[in-house]
């Protein structure tokens, strides 16, 4: 999977970056989730302060532009983004670190449930 930055912009007064980026990839279109750690990992920044704001893919191709806000402070994004965002972000961590327990138990103790 390759990501291109295409367009930064700062924005000093929402304490935050406006980050378009075109990405190529393989298969099904990768999730909210995995679009956040390859932002955060390619700007370098801490993966709890990037906000996946779109995502365009495009028809026949297996490319998509994203586009991302990266904050500087953790109290500004909570002021600044609409919270169903912020609950879509928070959710797909939930559901990541269920599918991570159910991983790591028993196939015994799995099937009981």
């Amino acid at each position: 999977m390759e990501l291109q930055i295409k367009k930064q912009r700062e924005t000093p007064l929402l304490s935050r970056n406006r980050v378009t980026l075109m990405m190529e990839y393989e298969g099904a279109t990768p999730s909210r989730l995995e679009f956040r750690k390859m932002v955060s990992k390619q700007l370098k920044a801490p993966e709890d302060l990037v906000i996946i704001k779109h995502i365009y893919t495009r028809f026949g191709q297996s490319k998509a532009k994203v586009i991302a806000h990266v904050y500087n402070d953790k109290k500004d994004m909570e002021k600044i983004e609409e919270e169903y965002l912020l609950k879509k972000h928070q959710k797909e961590k939930a559901e990541g670190a269920k599918e991570e327990a159910k991983a790591e138990q028993p196939p015994a103790a799995a099937s009981a449930e």
